[in-house]
């Protein structure tokens, strides 16, 4: 679900070759550029590479102006959207450590201007007739004073260069943080909808499943607004929490699983032909039927919940989001025709209206 997995030596390397990139691309030193080449080196973002290509065979150079534009298509979306609230702080501490160290690069380069130019004139020196002992003696010490000069120089860059990945570590740590709670459903620790979708593009930009038939599989509590009417929300939720925890505990590593609605959830496997989503729905439907919740008052068990689910499969592409239209089809379509089944979107999956939908009218 991360964006940025990368171990810390693997990330200080990335780091490096970054500030590298953005020198030799005339990149300012801001949040969004150093997100646009930290994606573009770290090889994360094929579209966004192959855009940052597209824009290097036109120049040498990256204008500020395509690489937001860059930013806003193929980095905001996925990932800066869901942290809206982080950001100001965040942007305002990764400003900080680039603008420390754009200022210490500076510095260095100018001492090293400094030192090349004292160089060469040392040079000229050497090469002139009748030059005396206390001369030479004096460019001795002038070459040795600048070398140490443009030595402490580097060392200094590099030891702002450590402190800053220092930061850097940390805000990488905050922004884990931070994702994680924007992309979690509090109730039930599982991924909300937004986290559903990002999982399901990391998968796809991940490509080994590129293809491969994959289903989605929405699931829908039946009758859930009779519990909550019956029992209260206390055990309504009770009831939203053992459901995702049944679909969490019923599928394999790669299965994404989310909180899509109140009570309504949505599950995406990969290599998945339509066959095997049809018994995946099923096993989750009869795991599902086995939940006992007790009624904390009077110590009675509730009556057994059902769900109903609807499911799409197909070749796994950029176009999966158009899966969940129609796995919402056949979603209502098994509400529709007595609940507690599964149903398989066919071309011929009636289009149920949400005003006619049992699911919304008649939960």
């Amino acid at each position: 679900m991360l964006r940025y997995l990368e171990s810390k030596p693997a990330s200080a390397e990335i780091f490096r070759m970054v500030i590298q990139k953005m020198a030799e691309w005339g990149c300012a030193f801001t949040p969004v550029h150093y997100t646009v080449v930290y994606e573009y080196v770290s090889g994360i973002n094929p579209p966004l590479i192959e855009a940052v290509n597209g824009l290097l065979k036109k120049s040498s150079s990256l204008v500020g102006e395509d690489l937001e534009k860059v930013f806003v298509k193929y980095v905001v979306p996925d990932y800066v959207l869901p942290l809206n609230e982080y950001r100001g702080s965040l942007s305002r501490q990764l400003q900080s450590i680039l603008q420390n160290i754009s200022s210490s690069t500076t510095l260095t380069a100018q001492e090293a201007e400094r030192v090349k130019n004292g160089m060469e004139s040392y040079s000229h020196s050497l090469q002139e007739e009748g030059l005396d002992e206390k001369t030479f003696r004096t460019l001795v010490d002038a070459v040795l004073k600048d070398t140490l000069s443009i030595r402490e120089s580097s060392s200094s860059l590099n030891a702002e260069l450590v402190k800053n990945q220092k930061k850097i570590d940390h805000l990488q740590d905050e922004l884990r943080v931070a994702r994680e709670e924007a992309m979690i459903d509090p109730l039930t620790g599982i991924l909300n909808r937004r986290g559903l979708s990002a999982k399901i593009n990391d998968l796809l930009r991940e490509g080994k499943f590129f293809g491969t038939p994959c289903a989605l599989l929405m699931v829908d509590i039946d009758h859930f607004k009779k519990i909550n009417d019956s029992y209260g929300h206390i055990i309504g939720d009770k009831a939203i929490v053992a459901v995702s925890k049944v679909l969490r505990g019923s599928v394999g590593e790669n299965v994404a699983v989310g909180r899509v609605g109140g009570e309504e959830f949505a599950v995406f496997s990969p290599k998945t032909s339509p066959e095997e989503g049809v018994a995946l729905g099923e096993r989750l439907r009869q795991n599902i039927m086995k939940i006992e919740i007790t009624n904390p008052s009077t110590r009675q068990k509730i009556s057994t919940m059902t769900v109903s689910i609807g499911i799409d499969s197909v070749p796994f592409s950029r176009e999966w989001e158009g899966m969940f239209e129609r796995a919402d089809k056949a979603l209502y379509a098994s509400k529709s025709s007595g609940r507690n089944k599964v149903t398989r979107w066919t071309p011929e999956t009636p289009d149920i209206k949400d005003s006619k939908n049992p699911s919304k009218t008649n939960p």
